[in-house]
């Protein structure tokens, strides 16, 4: 019972810490953010579950030890870190494009744009399975919350992914509720183009800070 208690309680402490991590704004977060107020709540929906079947990937690959050694080879993790720079920076781009196409309008609200539900699940899938950063979470946070005793450590890492899987798609739903009842403060050209201005330069950052990260 008492092994049972402190193991209860790792859980709790690694679900707070997973959630504290997740809280902080990043590529994700924007995307969710993007497609919400753009293209209203079903597509932020599709790019949060997006999101989670990338996570849930990546929660696989841990419980089969995979990632593991996917993280110890160099090339394969620059090769990851690349293309999640560059499809950050399309991103950016075509955020940057948006907003410009925005300015042209100088009367009336903003139509919601016209974006595929795969659209907006390709983009949070892509920019999560692309992320390094997603990919080492599972290699240096997740291990240390595993123990030797009682419960078999394939079975451990199986629990906590599905909880940091859970933790992931229950923030994003929750981020896109909240995003629902804002959009109407981007409906005037000018608050949307600084909007997708922001969102895109932002993006590119990311991109530009991946890419000289020495996470690798």
């Amino acid at each position: 019972m008492i092994e049972e208690g402190v193991y209860m309680d790792g859980i709790i402490t690694f679900i707070t810490i997973t959630l504290l991590i997740i809280i902080v704004p990043g590529p994700d977060f924007l995307i969710v953010m993007k497609n919400t107020i753009h293209s209203g709540k079903l597509n932020g929906s599709m790019a949060a579950l997006g999101i989670t079947s990338a996570h849930i990937i990546y929660s696989s690959l841990a419980v089969l030890g995979i990632i593991y050694i996917l993280t110890s080879l160099y090339y394969v993790f620059l090769i990851i870190k690349i293309l999640g720079a560059c499809y950050l920076i399309y991103l950016g781009v075509q955020s940057i494009r948006s907003a410009r196409q925005s300015m042209n309008f100088n009367t009336g609200g903003i139509k919601v744009n016209d974006v595929s539900c795969f659209t907006s699940y390709r983009q949070g899938f892509l920019s999560t399975i692309l992320n390094p950063k997603a990919l080492l979470y599972y290699v240096s946070v997740l291990p240390q919350f595993l123990s030797t005793g009682g419960i078999e450590v394939k079975s451990q890492v199986a629990i906590l992914s599905l909880a940091v899987i859970m933790v992931i798609l229950i923030w994003f739903l929750f981020c896109v509720l909240v995003f629902q009842y804002i959009k109407l403060l981007f409906s005037q050209p000018k608050v949307k183009a600084i909007f997708d201005y922001t969102v895109g330069f932002i993006l590119i950052g990311l991109s530009i800070n991946l890419l000289l990260s020495k996470s690798s």
